[in-house]
């Protein structure tokens, strides 16, 4: 029997389908790239999109990249790469990322003429200098590691974005163990690299290596990425709902789309706990047919540390 409705019930309530927009894609958001030196005979200047440590070692000698893998990520960009002359090759291909790694293949001498032209997103570093990484560290949208060690090179820096991206949500990854001993052990060290919004790992004799800062541009790890995503998502949402809606150019349709938008970050995002409020406003202007939009939301944030005074009180038996 044919899949059609009812002749009688389509007479009595005809109704038009109209099927809602899908949600924005920002899966872009957890997509890497590997900045790394080629094998002999390989060529530079090409993304290679591999799914295994294995894949990546046919391109390049570098051991980072299989911390990636290690701590659960399905898949990574690798750029081969002579030098961090890279703004070509980030800019020349159709794929989509937010993140860029430079492994320890390059020196703090090479990280100096990085070039990744246009790119607006993450770029993440290892260093062995605290003053280099320092200014690495203060751009905006820029992560450095600092490794006291160059044995580890950037194993838990690899390692610690593959968690990151890897999770089904974002966390700031406080604390979690890591492969490598980096060899920051002293807590004036630890403290000055806080202070210095330097990613790094510090190794216990209780609880071995473990992340003991992670940040980017001297903001929480999550920041720029849970800001785009919440930028996508609104941006789906109004999409949805005119599709859906077809309001009229009036300040109650108006207001109905706000509290649409409102509803979506709100569940997305301070449910979640991943901000403390979002807050959209939309404005009319008359016969202009253009609704003005205001989004204010918190900047993302982690509580790294606890600074306080132990009290010691007085008997009174």
């Amino acid at each position: 029997m044919a899949d059609t409705p009812d002749t009688l019930l389509n007479y009595i309530l005809e109704l038009d389908v109209r099927t809602p927009t899908a949600d924005a894609n920002t899966s872009y958001l957890r997509a890497a790239v590997a900045v790394v030196k080629p094998k002999t005979g390989v060529s530079t200047g090409t993304l290679t999109k591999v799914i295994s440590a294995t894949a990546a070692a046919a391109l390049t000698d570098n051991t980072d990249i299989a911390q990636l893998f290690a701590a659960g990520m399905e898949w990574v960009y690798v750029l081969p790469s002579d030098d961090l002359d890279i703004d070509d090759a980030l800019a020349n291909t159709s794929e989509r990322f937010k993140t860029v790694l430079i492994s320890s293949d390059f020196t703090e001498s090479d990280l100096e003429n990085l070039d990744v032209g246009a790119f607006t997103g993450v770029v993440a570093a290892p260093f062995t200098t605290q003053a280099k990484a320092k200014a690495f560290a203060a751009l905006q949208n820029h992560s450095a590691w600092l490794n006291a060690t160059v044995t580890t090179k950037g194993a838990n820096m690899f390692y610690t974005w593959g968690e990151f991206l890897s999770a089904t949500q974002w966390n700031n990854n406080q604390y979690i163990s890591l492969p490598k001993d980096d060899g920051i052990t002293n807590l004036a060290v630890a403290k000055s690299l806080f202070e210095d919004r330097i990613s790094f790992a510090l190794t216990s004799e209780d609880y071995g290596p473990r992340l003991a800062f992670f940040g980017v541009g001297g903001q929480a790890i999550i920041a720029p990425y849970v800001t785009e995503e919440l930028m996508n998502n609104l941006q789906a949402a109004a999409l949805r709902y005119l599709n859906l809606n077809r309001p009229q150019y009036t300040l109650v349709q108006a207001k109905l789309l706000e509290k649409a938008l409102n509803k979506d970050a709100q569940t997305r995002y301070v449910d979640t706990g991943l901000l403390t409020y979002a807050r959209v406003e939309i404005t009319l202007v008359k016969s202009n047919y253009e609704g003005t939009v205001s989004v204010s939301i918190p900047e993302p944030s982690a509580l790294w540390r606890l600074v306080g005074i132990l009290t010691q009180e007085a008997f009174n038996g």
